[in-house]
């Protein structure tokens, strides 16, 4: 549940939102807004505090509170338009130099796709952790049936397992437990799932632009990519799918149709239908990257194109990391009709997971705090969202182009003329500012003129600093 000052706040703030409120409208005042909510006066003080951090009101002496002025915020970029054709992947080692530097703790840190994890359920997650070990420590005495001395099974925890299936059905998905196999992070899920369904030198069709993660798994299994038009809103575009499934030979499509990276677009219900259906009709396999669903803003998780497989033919595949901990490295996938193949590669690959940290998982997820700590994480996330874009409006150029993701917490931004994705990196490293330029979000590069924001990590005052420093870097860089 919301603190009560957050309550207080997302009242106020509903009324700007909506139009209620006017630029420089008087808010109610701090004793009036008390009497209406049946809140203390402290409390109200604290929203509007809040409120003032977010920039959607200020504070003007003898007079009260009003709404600050709020600036148009930018457009969406358009549908992408790569090339259309399978390439070879060669991302070289710009994706490892932008990995290393996430590490680096003097930067503020807008690039590697981290979530904000100083959380209340990270300390509880620990101290489950730490309680698994001293249980293991004490003589002749089991935690489970499960030893965390002992290697798990290839599938990976069974009562870890069993909780991932009971929360999928939120996504619209109805599995049996032993139909999850547990990998390290959702990663080796992809990895894996495409294992299974290609072999080297196969076509893959991919999303544009693409998470680079995905694009290093296709390029070191010796695949290739075909890049397909996306938009920021719905999604891969099926009409530009299908007349590459007819042009080329694909064997399999990989996606994140909800909240993907970078673009954060999610994937209306009757086009993951439709496109589930198409590539089960072409015998193509569809590997579903669910990472971020959890963290829609609405607080009515998405559904998956699982929902809508009849045959096994689409590969769930999800983690902890986005919503949890990345450094738990706990992932699963849902591979369908390869799962035995998907167990094989499994105990190939990395033989099991560390066992205390799937029994941690299983455990945090038993407590029932999982749920309370996605709602504070979505709204969070989208408060860093508005805030963020109220600042690239106040900051940046005017011609530049940004998404409005309902989920997650990843910006992409189209460059003003003149701004080049790679030369404003290495600038804004030399401000201490980390992000990430948009050529490692495709098969060649060709996304020069964008870059990628975590809007999720940082606190708003270093937000607001990166903000008001890469807006004076790109006037500077449009001459």
């Amino acid at each position: 549940m919301p603190k009560r000052y957050e309550i207080v706040a997302d009242y106020i703030a509903d009324q700007i939102h909506s139009g209620l409120l006017k630029t420089h409208e008087r808010v109610l005042s701090v004793r009036q807004c008390a009497d209406e909510l049946g809140v203390s006066i402290s409390t109200v003080i604290r929203g509007y505090e809040l409120l003032q951090d977010r920039m959607l009101i200020e504070s003007r002496p003898q007079s009260g509170f009003f709404v600050s002025q709020r600036f148009e915020l930018p457009q969406a970029p358009e549908t992408s338009s790569p090339e259309q054709r399978p390439v070879e992947v060669n991302l070289g080692k710009l994706a490892v130099k932008i990995i290393k530097s996430s590490q680096n703790n003097q930067l503020i840190q807008l690039a590697v796709a981290l979530p904000k994890i100083d959380v209340p359920a990270i300390a509880q997650l620990n101290r489950i952790t730490a309680q698994i070990a001293r249980e293991q420590s004490k003589t002749n005495q089991m935690i489970t049936v499960d030893n965390i001395s002992d290697y798990d099974s290839p599938s990976g925890n069974s009562d870890l397992r069993r909780k991932i299936a009971q929360r999928l059905l939120s996504g619209g998905v109805k599995v049996h437990p032993d139909e999850v196999v547990i990998t390290v992070g959702c990663q080796e899920a992809l990895v894996l799932s495409l294992n299974a369904v290609t072999k080297a030198g196969d076509t893959v069709a991919v999303e544009s632009p693409n998470y680079y993660g995905m694009l290093q798994a296709i390029e070191t299994l010796g695949l290739k990519a075909l890049e397909i038009p996306t938009d920021a809103e719905t999604g891969i575009s099926l009409s530009a799918l299908e007349l590459a499934i007819r042009e080329w030979s694909v064997k399999a499509c990989v996606l994140a149709p909800n909240y993907s990276n970078p673009l954060g677009s999610c994937i209306p219900d009757q086009r993951k239908k439709r496109l589930a259906e198409m590539l089960e009709n072409a015998d193509i396999a569809l590997i579903e990257d669910d990472i971020n669903s959890d963290l829609t803003y609405d607080n009515h998780r998405p559904k998956a194109i699982k929902s809508y497989d009849k045959t096994g033919n689409v590969l769930l595949c999800s983690s902890l990391s986005k919503t949890l901990s990345p450094g738990l490295r706990v992932g699963w996938v849902v591979p369908g009709r390869w799962l035995e193949k998907v167990q094989h590669l499994k105990l190939c690959n990395s033989g099991a997971n560390a066992s205390i940290t799937t029994l941690a998982a299983a455990r945090y997820l038993e407590t029932g705090t999982f749920d309370r700590h996605l709602r504070q994480m979505r709204q969070h996330y989208k408060h860093q969202r508005d805030y963020f874009l109220q600042l690239a409006a106040q900051h940046f150029p005017e011609d530049i182009r940004i998404t409005h993701p309902q989920g997650g917490y990843i910006l992409w931004i189209r460059l003003p003329k003149g701004v080049d994705g790679m030369d404003l990196y290495e600038r804004a490293l030399e401000e201490k500012i980390a992000i990430s330029p948009g050529a490692l979000f495709s098969v060649n590069q060709q996304y020069n003129h964008f870059i990628r924001i975590n809007y999720g990590q940082e606190t708003a005052q270093n937000l607001e600093k990166a903000t008001i420093l890469l807006g004076r870097l790109m006037r500077e860089m449009m001459g």
